[in-house]
């Protein structure tokens, strides 16, 4: 994204820390403005700066031409918080409901995270069960059968307001798409989780094709989406709607997610890093084996014919 709109410029009081504060007022009535980044790559990311224009003349007047460095957000007050250089702190949103005094208690630089999107199916040894229902403790079953306990289940709220761009959206892996009943139905991640396919750890983003795995558009994703990420103790393998697929691995840090004071409450600080599966991992297209782009092609055609929609 080159720019955004915003309807609602607030001041902030961030009490000398970058990751909490509270609204102090809204600023002019009108305070509608259109941004710009100084880096248009399609995303604002953190410490990235970016100047605002605004069409009511007393909000140009006083904010116009200004450099604002891009902070973090907070899931609970969806928009963009950043900071002038004399310091202040502004939130730009299109929520024009926040009162004064109310807290912002999780400002963070959000960061793409290898999940799950909300109603994912986990095999249990129960059965079937919404990634969304686990929790610490509860039995999963890896895809060699055996059941590993959830060590922590993370929760991070994604705000498409401000993207994310293209590269970066989630993937919907259409129902068979890698094989009969593979999976059993459409399964949603992140760009970056990585299924296993003939003993190849292999990223959802790399096997975009465009029908049958395809990026999800900002209008399925709605104003904001939460993902899930299930760790175990150990890097596992476990099936999600039918589908091998990969636990976390710590490459990212937990306090991204919006539940990370549960985690810190059980474990106390994060410790060593998880230890990765010895697999050949690809992250990109052209690292995906031939013999695996040519099955995903074949499936393509087949699920084509069998489409009502087919010529």
């Amino acid at each position: 994204m080159a720019s955004f709109t915003t309807h609602f410029l607030y001041l902030l009081d961030q009490s000398g820390s970058s990751d909490n504060g509270k609204i102090v007022r809204q600023l002019i009535p009108n305070s509608k403005g259109t941004s710009t980044e100084s880096t248009p790559d399609g995303t604002l990311h953190p410490n990235e700066t970016f100047t605002s224009t605004f069409p009511h003349p007393d909000t140009r007047s006083t904010y116009g031409g200004f450099t604002f460095t891009y902070i973090g957000q907070d899931p609970q007050f969806p928009g963009v918080v950043a900071r002038d250089a004399l310091g202040n702190f502004y939130l730009f949103s299109n929520n024009g409901t926040f009162q004064p005094n109310d807290n912002l208690n999780g400002i963070v630089a959000t960061d793409v995270v290898v999940c799950f999107l909300a109603g994912t199916m986990i095999m249990c040894p129960e059965g079937e069960r919404a990634v969304e229902t686990l929790a610490i403790g509860d039995l999963i079953l890896t895809a060699d059968g055996r059941a590993v306990p959830v060590k922590w289940v993370g929760r991070q709220t994604v705000v498409t307001l401000f993207g994310p761009p293209e590269g970066r959206r989630p993937v919907c892996i259409a129902a068979s798409a890698l094989g009969d009943g593979i999976p059993s139905r459409d399964l949603r991640l992140t760009a970056d989780h990585a299924l296993l396919i003939d003993n190849v750890l292999v990223h959802a983003g790399a096997l975009i094709n465009g029908w049958t795995i395809r990026r999800i558009p900002l209008e399925e994703l709605g104003g904001c989406f939460m993902v899930f990420h299930i760790e175990t103790e150990n890097h596992e393998i476990i099936v999600a709607e039918g589908t091998p697929a990969e636990t976390f691995i710590d490459n990212t840090t937990r306090r991204r997610f919006d539940n990370f004071s549960e985690y810190e409450a059980t474990y106390g600080r994060e410790s060593g890093m998880i230890e990765e599966l010895p697999l050949p991992r690809a992250m990109s297209a052209r690292q995906v084996p031939p013999s695996i782009r040519s099955r995903i092609a074949r499936r393509a055609a087949a699920l084509s014919q069998r489409s009502p929609n087919a010529a």
